[in-house]
């Protein structure tokens, strides 16, 4: 993803216009990523500051300055760094300066502190080298780093993620976001929420299967706080929507230090591709975490990720993350979980509910976004499960439990 310094855009009719890379600027360009690639990969087990230095060696004009570092960017993001193995600078810094401050403590006066002398004593005394010591100071700070890796990609490859990455950082800056689907099939409609739901993104579903869905999304700079966590996953949540054949994605973004209000469009005109697209995962890891556990209690319940849509006349669409199901009776129960900045999407789903549910569901909420469990009471469908860190399997269980024998004294 682009950092702030690297976007490229122009402004016109209150809109945002990116400046992707197209046409002449790709053939300028081209020898650059391959330049780039060349340099990342032959380079392996050298200091970052030697990386940096060969990569600012490139022949780049002025006017492409900008984009030739946002393509090295895209490079530097598919390489790992880490310091040099065998040293701990931490350690190694306590122990050199402990040295040193005992020896400026000894010194006689007008005696001069021998540098050299206190390096040879620490490292005699760790059993290593003067140089090896010198070498791995500072061997965490950023241009010391070794180069361990690099996956490298086609230079036309590099191109498409820069397009990508210039978009995504765009929408970084955020308040709104309304995605408009149609023409997809059950399974890709089914694909997207999970994605919405994997990225724990607040959000607002309308529409049907045969019409379309419109997806309403809280942006980054709509939140108090935990702006760029949740900015990222809106990032990252936009290749979901670029592998659909119909779409438009139009974003209220607040611009530069004045915060300009611009609007932003995303569409199939602009030729934005994700070289790879992974099929979004089931559920979210702590969710994946939740199951694992649930299923080692070998209770009379299984649980699954959840296909299924409710897409009730009028209301907002409802796709929970998890189905329960009874092996004993058939029963369903759905639930779904709500991230720490899902306040208001908890009530949300309250008054969904109390409006008629057509299914057993469980909103789990976590503590810290302070909704009591009696907001619901029996009579509705659904219930509220505060927890306090993580979801417990068998606190789930329990509730399972107790609304199967609730169901069974319901008078008929």
């Amino acid at each position: 993803m682009l950092t702030t310094e690297l976007v490229r855009i122009r402004k016109k009719d209150g809109q945002i216009q990116p400046q992707y890379l197209r046409g002449p600027i790709v053939a300028r360009l081209l020898p650059i990523v391959g330049y780039y690639s060349e340099t990342f990969a032959a380079m392996i087990g050298d200091a970052r500051d030697d990386l940096d230095a060969a990569l600012d060696a490139a022949d780049v004009t002025a006017r492409d300055r900008v984009a030739a570092l946002g393509l090295r960017k895209v490079l530097e993001d598919r390489a790992e760094f880490e310091t040099a193995e065998g040293i701990d600078p931490d350690a190694l810094r306590r122990e050199l300066f402990a040295d040193a401050a005992l020896a400026h403590k000894s010194l006689e006066l007008r005696a001069e502190f021998d540098r050299d002398a206190v390096l040879a004593a620490t490292a005699a005394r760790l059993g290593v080298t003067v140089e090896s010591i010198e070498k791995g100071l500072y061997a965490d700070l950023r241009g010391s780093e070794i180069l361990r890796s690099f996956r490298p990609l086609p230079a036309e490859v590099v191109i498409e993620r820069y397009n990508l990455g210039l978009a995504q950082a765009i929408l970084l800056r955020a308040t709104r976001v309304t995605v408009r689907l149609e023409g997809e099939d059950a399974a890709r409609y089914r694909d997207i929420f999970r994605a919405v739901r994997f990225h724990q993104l607040l959000h607002t579903v309308h529409g049907d299967p045969t019409s379309g869905y419109t997806i309403e999304l809280d942006g980054p700079f709509s939140l108090f706080d935990a702006v760029q966590r949740y900015g990222v996953r809106l990032a990252l949540f936009l290749p979901s929507v670029l592998a659909c054949a119909s779409f438009k994605v139009e974003a209220e973004v607040l611009w530069g230090k004045e915060r300009d209000k611009l609007s932003f469009i995303i569409d199939p005109t602009h030729g934005l591709t994700v070289a790879s697209t992974r099929e979004p995962a089931s559920v979210a890891p702590d969710l994946e975490l939740f199951c694992e556990a649930f299923k080692r209690l070998e209770s009379a319940w299984s649980v699954t990720a959840n296909e299924r849509i409710f897409a009730l006349p009028g209301e907002v669409v409802c796709v929970p993350d998890l189905v329960f199901t009874s092996k004993e009776t058939g029963e369903e129960v759905f639930l779904e979980a709500f991230g720490f900045w899902s306040r208001a999407a908890v009530w949300k789903r309250v008054e969904l509910l109390r409006k008629g549910f057509p299914a057993r569901i469980l909103l789990a909420v976590g503590k810290q976004l302070r909704v009591s469990e009696e907001v619901l009471g029996d009579e509705d469908a659904g219930e509220i499960y505060v927890y306090k860190r993580t979801i417990s399997p068998r606190e789930v269980l329990e509730r399972l439990g107790r609304g199967a024998r609730k169901a069974t004294k319901a008078p008929r």
